[in-house]
C-alpha cells in the first residue's frame, strides 16, 4: 500500500522525467530539410561531440533521457491523477511542479494567483490533500487489483 507521502514523491519524480522527454513538437518545427546542414568546426578538437574548445569540461553535460521504466512509471503516476476531480488536477499540478523544482514545501500563498484567488492559502492546502487523497486511493486500488486483492499477502491458491 502507497501512503500520501509515497504518492506525492512518485508524482514529483513523474514531473521530473516528464521534463527529461523531448519536446516532439519543437523537433519538428526545426526540421529545415531531409539533408542536415554541415557545419565545420576547426576549434572543436578531437572529434568532441560537446562542441567544447578543446576542454570538455567548458560544456555542460546535457541530462541523460529517460529510460522506459521511467516511462511507464510516470504514465502510471499521472494516470492516478484520474480521480483527481478536474477543477483539483490544476492545483494538484502547481503543488507537484513547485516540489519538483526543489522547494521544500508547497508556497501555498503563491500559488494563489495562478488559481486565480486573493486569500485562502489554507483553503488550497485542504483541496490539494484530498485531491491527493482520491490519487492515493486510485493507486492503492490498482496496488491491490495488481497483487491479487490481498495487499501482499499470497493466498493458497497463489502458493
Amino acid at each position: 500500500m502507497l501512503s500520501f507521502a509515497e504518492v506525492e514523491a512518485r508524482l514529483v519524480e513523474a514531473v521530473r522525467v516528464s521534463w527529461r522527454l523531448p519536446d516532439r513538437e519543437a523537433g519538428w518545427q526545426r526540421v529545415r530539410s531531409a539533408w542536415p546542414e554541415i557545419l565545420r568546426e576547426t576549434a572543436a578538437g578531437d572529434y568532441d561531440a560537446r562542441g567544447g574548445d578543446l576542454a570538455s569540461s567548458d560544456v555542460p553535460l546535457r541530462t541523460a533521457a529517460a529510460t522506459r521504466g521511467e516511462v511507464v512509471e510516470m504514465e502510471q503516476a499521472f494516470d492516478w491523477l484520474r480521480a483527481v476531480a478536474d477543477e483539483d488536477r490544476r492545483l494538484v499540478a502547481l503543488a507537484i511542479g513547485c516540489l519538483a523544482r526543489g522547494d521544500k514545501q508547497v508556497p501555498w500563498l503563491r500559488l494563489r494567483p495562478p488559481m486565480g484567488l486573493t486569500h485562502g492559502a489554507e483553503g488550497l492546502r485542504k483541496r490539494y490533500t484530498r485531491a491527493l487523497g482520491r490519487a492515493c486511493q486510485r493507486a492503492n486500488l490498482a496496488f491491490l487489483r495488481l497483487t491479487g486483492g490481498q495487499g501482499g499477502i499470497s493466498t493458497d491458491r497463489q502458493i
